[in-house]
Order: C-alpha cells, then sequence, then structure tokens
C-alpha cells in the first residue's frame, strides 16, 4: 500500500480528527531514541497524525523540554534531507518531558497529565507506549490506570502499547499478562515487537503468502535448514544495565529473530483481524 493511499484510508478514521496525546514511557532510554521518536517523526512527514497531537516522554532522568529534544533530535535527521531537518523542529515542538522518581511514581504522572490537558480544550485520545524493560511493566501499568482511566468516558479511547520482552521466562511472561489484565482488557492493550515494523520484514508477508514460487519450496521437503545471522557494528551503547538483567539472547534471538522466522515459515493464520485476532 502507497502513503499516499494509507493516508487517505487514515484520514477517513474517526479518531483522526479528534485530538491525541501520546506518551512513551521510558523516553531517555536507547529504544526510545532510537526507534520510536523516529518512527513518530516518519507518521508525521507523512501526515498520518492527527493535527492536534502532542508527545510527552516520561522516565526518571531530570531533563529539560529544551534538553529532551537537542537528545532526540540528532536521531530525527540522521540521513536526511535540508528539508527533513527543518521540519524536524516542527516536530520537536510537539515533543516534551516529564520525569518522575519511579514508573510507578503516582504523583509525577498526575503531574504530567495536568501538563498535558492544558494542551486540549476537551476530550482526547491517549496513546502509551511503553519503552521500558518488562520489570517496571507492571509498576507504570498501575499508574496509568490510576491516574488516566476513565470506565466512564465514552468519547476517547486509551491504548497501551507493550514492547517486548514480556518477561524473561514462560512463568513471568504468565505473570506479566496476569498483572496487565488487571487494569485492562485486551481492547486497550497491544503487545509488540518492533522489528516486525521493518520495511524488509514486512515484505517477507507478501514473498510468503503472495509468490506462488516460494509457496511451494517453503515446505520441509525441500528446506534442509536455515541460518540467522545478526549482526551490529556497535557495542551496548547505554544497553548494558538491560542486558544484563535480560541477556542479548533473550533480547534478540527469542524474540527479534524467531518472530522474523515464524513469519517466514508460518501457516497462513485462520484470523487476521477482529475479535479473538490475536489467538490466531
Amino acid at each position: 500500500m502507497s502513503t499516499s493511499s494509507l493516508g487517505d484510508d487514515v484520514m477517513r478514521e474517526d479518531w483522526f480528527g479528534e485530538s491525541l496525546a501520546i506518551v512513551v514511557i521510558g523516553a531517555s532510554g536507547d529504544l526510545a531514541k532510537k526507534k520510536t521518536y523516529p518512527s513518530l517523526f516518519n507518521l508525521f512527514l507523512d501526515d498520518l497524525l492527527p493535527q492536534n497531537t502532542v508527545i510527552y516522554g516520561y522516565a526518571r532522568s531530570a531533563i529539560s523540554h529544551e534538553d529532551f529534544r537537542k537528545k532526540i533530535h540528532p536521531y530525527l535527521i540522521k540521513g536526511a534531507d535540508e528539508v527533513t531537518m527543518s521540519l524536524a523542529d516542527v516536530f520537536l515542538e510537539k515533543c516534551f518531558y516529564e520525569n518522575g522518581t519511579g514508573y510507578g511514581d503516582f504523583e509525577a504522572y498526575d503531574v504530567m497529565k495536568s501538563s498535558i490537558d492544558s494542551h486540549f480544550t476537551g476530550p482526547y485520545n491517549k496513546l502509551f507506549y511503553f519503552a521500558i524493560p518488562p520489570n517496571v511493566f507492571a509498576a507504570s501499568t498501575s499508574a496509568v490506570h490510576k491516574v488516566y482511566y476513565d470506565p466512564a468516558d465514552e468519547t476517547s479511547f486509551l491504548r497501551i502499547i507493550v514492547e517486548k520482552p514480556f518477561g524473561r521466562d514462560l512463568e513471568s511472561c504468565k505473570t506479566l499478562g496476569k498483572t496487565l489484565a488487571q487494569y485492562f482488557s485486551e481492547k486497550h492493550l497491544f503487545r509488540i515487537d518492533h522489528y516486525l515494523g521493518k520495511e524488509m520484514v514486512q515484505n517477507l508477508l507478501v514473498m510468503r503468502f503472495g509468490n506462488i514460487w516460494f509457496e511451494d519450496l517453503f515446505n520441509r521437503d525441500r528446506v534442509a535448514n536455515i541460518i540467522l545471522t545478526f549482526k551490529e557494528p556497535f557495542g551496548t551503547d547505554g544497553r548494558g544495565g538491560y542486558f544484563d538483567k535480560f541477556g542479548i539472547i533473550r533480547d534478540i534471538i527469542q524474540n527479534h529473530l524467531v518472530q522474523v522466522l515464524c513469519l517466514l515459515v508460518m501457516e497462513p493464520p485462520t484470523k487476521v483481524e477482529g475479535e479473538g485476532a490475536g489467538d490466531h
């Protein structure tokens, strides 16, 4: 689908004409600056964000709005042309930052809510992106529920995007699922792996299910083995604490690479949208 046709479809959605607050939890981390904010900037460049959108970052680091903008600016303009560089400043005017003592700091979330409220004159949709380790998912979810969730609000939506890994093993994954379910139903929760959003990975779906030649080859009688190769031209780069706790094998192999492998070898899902689609 081209950007223009996608934009036309998005603009016909009701939410596109409404106000939107995006909150990036863990905004000072590696994932947020390298992936989340550049992705939001790309949406901005393609006019895929509502006109009345603000983006708040939340973390423990005590820095100002301006210092935060300076921190993420280089990642927005990496390899960009002059026009894109100038639009980065326009995008950053929509970006703000708040900090707290931890990810379950109710008072800090309340302060941030008041700041967000000041940008709008009426109801607004809320999108929370968890760019944080799973050990603080529960505290963050509890704070979001306490400060932002209003079950009587039928005029706007609240969504939480939970970034992998979902725990460090099966038991912690089950515990995490139960914890999230205490506060929000499945209609509020979206579990993602940002690797699956890469253009090359997205193209795997077309190659896998839309190519008759490949379809005939991808079976146990014709494939002897599959080799996954992963290379990075840099070190931990600020991810040392995260890797010490969860490990690069869990972070890369069981998540990113196995997810991509699943796209390559899985059978067509029986259901791709609607209620219960996540079970297929």
